[in-house]
């Protein structure tokens, strides 16, 4: 009868250890129904404004960026209005390059902020929050802008944490928890 050596007996139970923590790890709490709505109501948002900027982004064109922002806000105005707190457009190294609404946009660097380095790796939507210096919070999508297979740029949706909870019933805990898909991304 062979013996197993030391390598197979800790790769067994490394899997061993790793299914247990795996399967007994509680599920997510099922949405609030006003948490299912936002949820929803975000989406179908993403799904209107991402798309017009992917190009622009990609090809660095910030007339074309600022224009197709103002643009899709213009015709999702009635759906938007009230929402958000502001847009922000990185590029791919994740700089800033373009906010709505419209301002002058200074040269910021985010790159080592943790959502959106996720974003760009896993290419998915990221949420996180973002505290002001007076403790204000701000719930943030970081959404990754995808042309011919790259992550070209992030849009990054900003809301005010306090509105958020008031009017549309969410909590930041469970603001975190929403899932969203970028344009083209499988559900």
């Amino acid at each position: 009868m062979m013996k197993p050596t030391k390598a197979k007996t800790t790769t067994i139970m490394l899997l061993l250890t790793l299914a247990l923590v795996v399967g007994c790890q509680k599920p997510e709490p099922p949405l609030s129904p006003e948490a299912a709505k936002f949820q929803k109501e975000i989406q179908a948002v993403i799904h209107r404004i991402a798309p017009p900027l992917v190009k622009p982004v990609a090809t660095k064109d910030m007339q074309a960026i600022q224009k197709a922002l103002i643009k899709t806000f213009t015709l999702c105005a009635e759906q938007c209005e009230g929402i958000f707190y502001n847009v922000f457009i990185l590029d791919k190294n994740g700089v800033l390059t373009a906010v709505y609404p419209p301002a002058e946009v200074k040269r910021f660097q985010f790159s080592n902020y943790r959502a959106v380095q996720k974003a760009f790796a896993e290419r998915k939507p990221v949420q996180t929050i973002l505290y002001q210096p007076d403790g204000t919070a701000t719930l943030i999508i970081c959404l990754p802008l995808i042309h011919k297979d790259q992550v070209v740029g992030i849009l990054a949706l900003g809301f005010e944490g306090e509105n958020v909870r008031q009017e549309r019933g969410v909590s930041q805990e469970e603001f975190l928890h929403l899932k969203f898909r970028a344009p083209g991304q499988a559900p």
